[in-house]
């Protein structure tokens, strides 16, 4: 059952908050603003998340995500949006994935402030957190992909393209459980030491990783997340 039409809804707090942070900001980090809101009203409007049994109701009737719930569900839509969305969905560099943590916390200190939600405490420490380690997943990126195009394996038998759990960390080297594709844990995958200094356990990387005559190594690497 849809809840009752809040006093405002997502979308008329997202043009409140941007009015309030053009005032103060300069234009090319209003810019920026303007950009992760509409990253993440766009995740609201594909994912529904909290709603998504009622979508084809709301849909149907002519609404949308934004235009029909109110701000309270906005703090709950963070760790999706932050964990998921930013780092598997958007193709952006590190300056996009930084922004997005600063946003989003920025975003829910000022629903706080002006009352639209209660706490925002859980929604700012994880857009604190997303601050430091979505960069830094893009990072890893970076280094495994300059890694895996000067020392792809030539020859090699098995072969597991997954999403890979970081499940244990030395200099160097990497101990990886693959989701789907493999029963146990894999290792150690050789990589820059750099990674190994940045990146940490749990972290999800997708990709090919394949067994050669010297053990484990990387093939491919398409995603890093925190």
């Amino acid at each position: 059952m849809i809840a009752a039409s809040p006093k405002k809804t997502i979308s008329q707090v997202f043009e409140e908050f941007l009015a309030d942070q053009q005032a103060r900001l300069s234009p090319r980090t209003f810019a920026n603003y303007e950009d992760i809101v509409g990253l993440f009203e766009g995740f609201l409007e594909g994912y529904w998340p909290g709603h998504d049994d009622e979508y084809e109701k709301v849909t149907k009737a002519g609404g949308t995500y934004c235009g029909t719930f109110g701000p309270e569900e906005i703090p709950y839509a963070y760790g999706e949006f932050l964990g998921y969305y930013m780092p598997n969905k958007v193709m952006g560099g590190k300056e996009t994935m930084k922004a997005a943590g600063t946003v989003t916390k920025k975003l829910a200190r000022w629903l706080a402030e002006r009352g639209y939600v209660e706490d925002a405490s859980e929604a700012e420490e994880r857009a604190s957190e997303a601050t430091r380690d979505l960069p830094a997943a893009q990072d890893v990126l970076n280094l495994l992909d300059e890694f895996v195009d000067t020392n792809a394996p030539g020859d090699y038998e098995d072969e597991i393209q997954d999403h890979f759990w970081i499940k244990k960390i030395e200099p160097g080297k990497l101990w990886l459980e693959p989701l789907t594709m493999y029963d146990g844990v894999i290792g150690p995958v050789p990589v820059p030491k750099q990674v190994t200094q940045i990146c940490r356990e749990m972290w999800d990387i997708g990709g090919v990783v394949v067994k050669t005559r010297r053990g484990w190594r990387f093939l491919e690497v398409w995603k890093v997340s925190p």
